[in-house]
């Protein structure tokens, strides 16, 4: 069968024969005589569209043979194949960039490009250079995009190996023969079968959105094209919206930020003291309501929408005085439930915590001080009892 991506990128929509179908894990597989939809390899993603109408969901290659992945099988022998077009230029555009970007940190820092892949929402090079710094990168991405403006044409070929001993290839091929290059005139020469744009302004843009250094080296995220100008437009929006918000200029949003930032902070103290203090004050209050059971003193309150951490902070706090029992719970969306003692108590909860959650159908657990869980609401006032009877019978 005949690769015709590897010779026009441009096409969107042929005309071609089934030679073969044959169904696999849920999928019509179909092998036609020569296609144009580009099979998942090299980092970029597999082309998709319709045969026939019929929505190609992935296309793969096996045994050096193209293979289309239908949920149906086409009726005609000849189809009609269109290609999703917007997908398809989007990786022309990364993918080309991509040679770009790796020729240039070739170039400046003799960094190699160890791998690359296209995603969803951004595309990655592995360089095997990691020493690189944030304003090296800067360098780089100026470079390429200045490189862009040239507008030099990207050309494909095949090359024999008499052929492929002249160029100055940026990176070794991977097979033996059928070697397909892609060259950026003056700028790159590397073996690749994938789809590129005819020039290098057709990439538009190219920008380095983040990068992330290993041992191995640094992963560099970035965007070509249309990409690249969604992002730029999320982001733009993004600051507008500060301004608006913060009342501030472009070039002081950062400042502002960091200002109510550490304001928040100081903030944040301020309250998690104040909470601090009203805990106090409610468990002096729940002390000075406890009930005397001679052995030791019974704490026991139930509040409404109060979260399980709260209940043992303020559990805690109460029973840091000596001979106290405390069993708090809390009625929301689900019931909360602490049961806790003075260290000089000599109370085992956890021997007979799980009885009590039993009838809450509750989960939790603990150990001998304190247990805590959480459950059904309906059976709460019980559960509340049959600790209390337990405690008091200890």
């Amino acid at each position: 069968m005949e690769r015709m991506y590897y010779y026009d990128s441009y096409k969107r929509s042929f005309t071609a024969n089934v030679i073969d179908a044959s169904f696999v894990n849920g999928y019509y597989e179909i092998i036609l005589d020569e296609t144009y939809f580009y099979p998942e390899s090299g980092g970029q993603p597999a082309d998709t569209g319709t045969i026939d109408g019929i929505k190609v969901d992935n296309v793969v290659l096996k045994n050096n043979k193209v293979i289309h992945m239908l949920k149906e099988i086409p009726k005609n022998k000849s189809v009609f194949c269109e290609i999703d077009w917007e997908k398809r230029f989007d990786n022309m555009q990364q993918h080309s960039g991509q040679h770009l970007l790796s020729a240039v940190f070739y170039k400046l820092y003799n960094a190699e490009t160890e791998s690359f892949s296209i995603g969803d929402d951004c595309s990655h090079i592995t360089l095997t250079n990691n020493n690189l710094s944030e304003s090296e990168l800067a360098v780089a991405e100026e470079e390429a995009n200045k490189i862009i403006y040239s507008n030099l044409p990207i050309s494909t070929y095949f090359v024999d190996n008499k052929e492929l001993a002249k160029l100055p290839l940026r990176k070794k091929p991977k097979v033996n023969e059928n070697i397909r290059i892609v060259e950026i005139k003056d700028i790159d020469y590397s073996p690749c079968g994938g789809t590129h744009v005819k020039s290098l302004g057709e990439i538009g843009l190219i920008k380095i959105r983040n990068y992330e250094k290993s041992k191995k080296g640094i992963r560099i995220e970035f965007l070509c094209g249309l990409r690249a100008i969604k992002d730029y437009n999320v982001k733009n929006n993004c600051i507008n919206m500060l301004i608006s918000l913060l009342s501030v200029k472009e070039d002081e949003i950062l400042d502002k930020v960091n200002k109510l930032f550490l304001e928040n902070k100081e903030l944040k103290k301020e309250l998690n003291k104040m909470k601090e203090n009203i805990l106090l004050y409610e468990a002096e209050k729940l002390i000075s309501e406890s009930i005397d059971l001679k052995k030791y003193k019974l704490v026991t309150k139930t509040f409404n929408d109060r979260d399980l951490k709260e209940l043992r902070t303020l559990s805690q706090i109460v029973t840091k005085e000596k001979g106290i029992v405390c069993i708090l719970c809390s009625i929301s969306k689900n019931a909360n439930i602490v049961i806790s003692r003075s260290e000089d108590v000599n109370i085992n909860i956890n021997s007979f915590f799980n009885s009590v959650l039993d009838i809450i159908d509750g989960n939790g657990g603990g150990n001998q001080k304190m247990c805590q869980g959480c459950g059904k609401v309906e059976n709460i006032d019980r559960a509340l009892e049959k600790a209390i009877d337990i405690i008091s019978n200890y």
